[in-house]
């Protein structure tokens, strides 16, 4: 969980997601009824069935925040989230040693369609999690999401964030 002050490229990805037209204004503030704990999150959509589902997502783009993702976590409200933002497209696998609470895994393509979803995956554990194929980004929500709001494979998501670093 990040509490210093926004950092510039945070900065930069905010001016991109209003400027994204994505119309979400959850880039940089907590939904109604949620703390705000100082993180910066951009918006994630999913384009299920039953229409658009917003996450408020952490974003991982770095070699340190992809490993620490949300180990240590005791609680995440309901639609928020982690993206987990890789260089390039490859076979990615997760385990959850450290991870307090179970999660949905969404392995998405660089194409940003979905490849699949490994849900409910259970915490403390170092049982490798991973979906045949390669994936650039993972968003990692509350297990049982998925199923409930809908969200499976070759539906598209949307956000607007940069490219990593190699």
């Amino acid at each position: 969980m990040r509490s210093e002050a926004p950092t510039r490229r945070h900065r930069i990805w905010r001016v991109l997601a209003l400027l994204g037209g994505l119309g979400l204004a959850c880039a940089g503030s907590p939904d109604e009824g949620e703390p705000d704990d100082g993180a910066f999150r951009i918006p994630v959509t999913v384009q299920t069935d039953d229409g658009p589902v917003t996450f408020r997502a952490e974003v991982a783009d770095e070699p340190a925040e992809r490993a620490r993702g949300l180990m240590f976590r005791e609680f995440m409200p309901e639609r928020q989230g982690m993206l987990f933002i890789f260089p390039g497209p490859a076979q990615q696998s997760f385990w959850m040693r450290n991870t307090l609470i179970p999660l949905d895994m969404i392995f998405i393509r660089s194409d940003r369609t979905i490849l699949g979803v490994v849900k409910n995956a259970e915490p403390r554990t170092d049982t490798p999690r991973a979906v045949p194929g390669e994936s650039q980004y993972v968003l990692e929500i509350n297990g049982g999401l998925s199923d409930r709001y809908g969200i499976g494979p070759d539906q598209t998501v949307q956000f607007v964030a940069p490219m990593p670093e190699r």
